[in-house]
């Protein structure tokens, strides 16, 4: 489904029934059709239900355990959630027609749109955070180390989501189309409106938070690398990789159907062609909802250990409890031991006045 596009679920109307000549003759798109008919419907599948499985596993760990309830990674889950949810609708009438009635038609793609919208800038708000967290930055920054920041940020993102949400859903209505009943925009003759959601998907889905991606990324290299953080660094770079790689090739499809749309092209062979390929772009850039949670649990040094431990048996884990409590001790011992040498080396006064302090000169 065309993120532009919600009719484009199953017929891709817009494309099938353009103008577009060649030869003055008109534009087929039967192959184009077949493929989504066959393709569309099991990849929202199968998406949906991992989708499902990996963001629920985190909302586990992020919810019972207290070192790991953080409000953005929380948002971000619930983003991704939502979003998946609605790719079950889209499967079915990737399949068939849409069933679901007109005010479903609105809700449903208002859920999608203010979703996907707000995933990506949620994965851009969790990088500014990392850098806000672990740099030391300037006092011109140290307005957003206040502890509302991150409520703050929530707050942006969703109103950002909801705004540029609003614009797709005020177009989407039911309409009839070859018999069968279809959930898609109708622009009135609104041209320059059609245009401007290409452009808004492009802008607000990937070039905004790619650069926060990107300018975090850098500052994060030159700042924390040098203090031997390469777990928060690993992070970080393993977020803005993937997000570049998933999104990227679907925002410069969109790009090039907006170019379209301004009859930048005419040629039937070409009009094909973008159909092909905004099919396997956004395939690829829907992964997200697996790729985020998988990413932050394997990448995220704290939910990772969690997340081994509960997979790990009862006998397992009191082994491992068992020999770090052993080396924790060890390494305690090997302390006192330095610190008692310590004390007889100087004055044993000075050590007598401070019982309660084994290590009263260590650094």
């Amino acid at each position: 489904m065309d993120v532009l596009n919600p009719e484009d679920v199953s017929l891709y109307e817009d494309y099938y029934n353009s103008d577009g000549l060649e030869e003055f003759g008109l534009c087929k798109k039967t192959h184009v059709k077949e493929f989504s008919y066959l393709f569309l419907p099991t990849f929202y599948s199968v998406t949906c239900a991992l989708g499902i499985i990996a963001n629920l596993t985190l909302v586990v760990l992020l919810v019972k355990y207290k070192t790991l309830r953080m409000v953005l990674p929380l948002q971000m889950v619930i983003s991704d959630i939502l979003f998946t949810l609605s790719l079950s609708f889209w499967a079915v009438y990737a399949g068939s027609e849409w069933i679901f009635g007109d005010h479903s038609c609105k809700a449903i793609t208002f859920v999608y749109m203010v979703s996907l919208y707000s995933s990506n800038l949620f994965v851009a708000s969790l990088s500014l955070q990392r850098f806000l967290d672990d740099a030391r930055v300037d006092s011109t920054l140290r307005i957003f180390r206040s502890s509302k920041r991150n409520g703050v940020l929530c707050a942006i993102v969703w109103l950002f989501s909801i705004l540029a949400a609003a614009v797709h859903v005020s177009f989407v209505e039911l309409q009839k189309f070859h018999e069968k009943i279809v959930c898609t925009y109708h622009f009135n003759d609104g041209f320059g409106w059609k245009v401007y959601t290409r452009f808004q998907m492009t802008l607000l889905g990937f070039v905004i938070p790619f650069l926060v991606l990107v300018f975090c990324w850098i500052r994060y290299c030159s700042v924390v690398v040098g203090r031997s953080r390469f777990q928060r660094f690993r992070l970080e770079t393993g977020f803005t990789v993937m997000f570049f790689l998933l999104w990227f090739p679907y925002s410069v499809v969109i790009f090039l159907h907006a170019l379209q749309d301004l009859h930048f092209f005419y040629a039937c062979t070409t009009n094909i062609q973008f159909d092909f390929a905004i099919q396997v772009t956004e395939s690829i850039a829907f992964t997200h909802v697996l790729v985020n949670p998988l990413l932050y649990m394997f990448l995220n040094k704290k939910v990772w250990k969690r997340l081994r431990n509960a997979f790990k048996t009862p006998r397992e884990y009191l082994l491992e409890e068992s020999s770090s409590s052993s080396n924790g001790s060890g390494q305690g011992d090997d302390i006192e031991l330095k610190s008692v040498q310590r004390c007889q080396a100087h004055d044993v006064n000075f050590c007598a006045e401070r019982p309660n302090n084994l290590l009263p000169e260590l650094k």
